[in-house]
């Protein structure tokens, strides 16, 4: 995958400060445009996948997929996100036309449209096992969400800051953030250098807008010397196939396929994609012989 996304992993301090900064303007101008997404939606959207982006960056190759979620009682429902080793990344949402009034701080009201009541949940499944993580929401605003789960999940001191910039059109022009850990044995005033830098670092997703790297953004954020890992690649794929759906439907009790066949057919979307998968009478028989 090639595009102008991508992760990048660093640490200072002797390795006693992790950092992990993502750009994913791309990816989530994408899932804006497949799901035709108003502003607030394509934020939560925006910081949610920019949430599972750093959440993944230690998964192995052969690590299985990362899904990240929240479901809140806000109008949007449930937002979902998920990333593979590789970095493909698609995302989804309940209900992506909500439209809400600006903040007093003149923001887009992501955690009214998320909610403050419901949970942030992770997911990691890979060939051998899965395993499953969550937190109550704390503001909806994905960013304290994500936040409160690395602290409640991790018990390590974090940072975290989130932006994503959205034309009033709901075109996404810059989504990104930086995360930043502070291992045991970090001395405390190396801890409070970081967290003065995070106050300095404001308004993340315009200056990735502008043309900032994330690498410029670290280095405002963390002590000299900085080790940087080399940058790795992030961009929408949706990885959903005919062959997995049609063993879903496959799947299906008798009974429930012979009433697809009845009505001629079936179409099934795919959530993520909207890609739509059509299967005739016949196909759906065969399907059905085949539960047999």
């Amino acid at each position: 995958m090639i595009g102008t996304d991508y992760r990048i992993r660093a640490t200072a301090a002797g390795g006693l400060l992790r950092t992990v900064a993502v750009i994913a303007t791309d990816a989530v101008e994408r899932a804006q445009q497949i799901h035709r997404a108003w502003p607030v939606a394509a934020a939560a959207m925006g910081r949610l996948m920019t949430c599972a982006a750093m959440v993944s960056a230690d998964i192995k190759q052969d690590g299985g997929r990362m899904t990240v979620e929240v479901d809140g009682d806000g109008p949007v429902g449930r937002v979902v996100a998920e990333i593979q080793p590789n970095g493909a990344m698609r995302a989804r949402i309940q209900n992506p036309s909500v439209d809400l009034p600006i903040t007093p701080e003149g923001k887009l009201a992501v955690g009214q449209a998320v909610g403050q009541h419901g949970v942030f949940r992770v997911l990691h499944e890979d060939a051998e096992e899965w395993y499953q993580s969550q937190v109550a929401l704390k503001t909806g605003e994905i960013g304290d969400d994500f936040l409160h789960y690395l602290v409640q999940s991790e018990q390590i001191p974090s940072a975290v800051s989130l932006g994503v910039l959205v034309r009033s059109d709901g075109t996404v022009i810059g989504a990104g953030g930086v995360m930043v850990q502070a291992l045991p044995g970090c001395p405390a005033e190396i801890i409070d250098s970081v967290s003065q830098g995070f106050e300095n670092l404001t308004q993340i997703s315009r200056r990735l807008a502008d043309g900032d790297n994330l690498e410029s953004l670290i280095r405002e954020v963390l002590p000299e010397p900085i080790f940087l890992y080399p940058r790795e690649s992030l961009a929408w794929h949706c990885w959903c196939e005919r062959t997995t759906i049609a063993h879903t439907l496959g799947s299906l009790p008798r009974q429930d396929l012979g009433a697809l066949i009845a009505d001629g057919g079936a179409e099934v979307t795919c959530h993520f994609c909207r890609t739509a998968y059509r299967f005739s009478a016949s196909q759906l028989r065969r399907l059905r012989d085949g539960v047999e």
